[in-house]
């Protein structure tokens, strides 16, 4: 019997300034994004998929990541490396991802990922 194949996912979250700016009477963006990686992150759980996730944040007071460093990927925060997602990361999701007050390059977010995934695939 052929074993299933394994991906490995990196899920990259805006969580700047900008994205707690909402018109009245609507949900900001930044938790329409929360919502919606929760609920990914729920589906894979439950499947009992033996895919790995990890969760760079962007936008973030703090930094933290490999790459940081000269004044380069900044306000990028590599918040949960690959691991097969459980109930831990949703914890993480729901009490600990919070907006930030800064704002970072998307593409370098891009970078931090793809540097993540070479990383960590071998």
């Amino acid at each position: 019997m052929a074993r299933a194949a394994k991906s490995a996912l990196v899920l990259c979250m805006d969580v700047g300034f900008s994205m707690s700016n909402s018109a009245p009477g609507q949900e900001p963006p930044f938790e329409q994004a929360k919502k919606v990686i929760q609920k990914f992150v729920q589906r894979q759980v439950f499947a009992e998929t033996k895919d790995e996730l990890a969760l760079v944040l962007f936008g973030t007071d703090e930094t933290k990541n490999p790459l940081a460093g000269d004044g380069q990927y900044q306000n990028i925060f590599v918040r949960r490396h690959l691991m097969m997602a459980d109930f831990e990361l949703l914890e993480d999701i729901q009490n600990e991802v919070q907006p930030g007050s800064q704002q970072a390059d998307w593409l370098d977010a891009l970078v931090v990922c793809m540097d993540l995934l070479q990383k960590e695939t071998l």
